[in-house]
C-alpha cells in the first residue's frame, strides 16, 4: 500500500528527522533546570532546523499544560467530595 501512514512509519520518520531527540533534550533540560535554556534551543535549531525544534518544544509544553489541567480537575472533584463528607 503506497502512501499509507502507519504508526511505525511515523515513529521512524520522527527518529530520522530528530524530533524525538529534540523532545528528549528539552525534557531533560526542563527536569534539570526547571526551564528550557536558550542555548539548548539554539543548538537544536542549528542541528534540526527551526520547525522541528519549535514543534518539539510546543508538544512538550502542550503535554505539561494538559497534565496540569487534568490535575486541577481531579483536585476539584476531590475537594468537592471532601466538603460533602
Amino acid at each position: 500500500m503506497a502512501g499509507t501512514y502507519t504508526k511505525e512509519k511515523g515513529i521512524e520518520n520522527m527518529l530520522y528527522n530528530g524530533e524525538l531527540e529534540s523532545e528528549d533534550a528539552i525534557m531533560n533540560d526542563k527536569e534539570r533546570f526547571g526551564r528550557v535554556r536558550t542555548i539548548l534551543m539554539k543548538q537544536l535549531r542549528a542541528k534540526y532546523g527551526d520547525d522541528i525544534a519549535n514543534r518539539a518544544l510546543y508538544r512538550i509544553n502542550k503535554r505539561i499544560s494538559e497534565d496540569s489541567l487534568r490535575v486541577k480537575v481531579n483536585l476539584g472533584t476531590i475537594n468537592r467530595s471532601e466538603s460533602e463528607i
